[in-house]
């Protein structure tokens, strides 16, 4: 959540295992780490304001439920990441959101 936060999609790929997924409501599903740094760059470069806060965490065995709220410029966005770890990366992260 920090690198996110900081715009930082090196950080954000660090967390990440080389087949990672990210399922994602607009474009459905990406595969390999590399495409879906990519795609987290898209989203740093498509805004000059990005703010992420979590709202409430869940944690269970390799599964991490995180309930958010994102804005993107003059965008909020309220959702929910589930995240799939794997020796302390993330293995997926399927997002689930609605634009308020």
């Amino acid at each position: 959540m920090a690198a996110f936060n900081a715009k930082d999609a090196a950080g954000c790929a660090d967390l990440m295992i080389d087949h990672f997924v990210f399922e994602h409501p607009v474009v459905k599903r990406v595969v390999g780490k590399a495409k879906a740094t990519r795609f987290i760059q898209s989203i740093f470069n498509s805004c000059r304001n990005l703010s992420f806060v979590e709202s409430k965490i869940f944690a269970e065995g390799n599964i991490t439920i995180v309930e958010f709220v994102l804005t993107l410029d003059n965008r909020v966005f309220t959702g929910v990441d589930i995240i799939e770890w794997k020796n302390g990366k993330m293995r997926a992260i399927r997002r689930s959101y609605r634009d308020v």
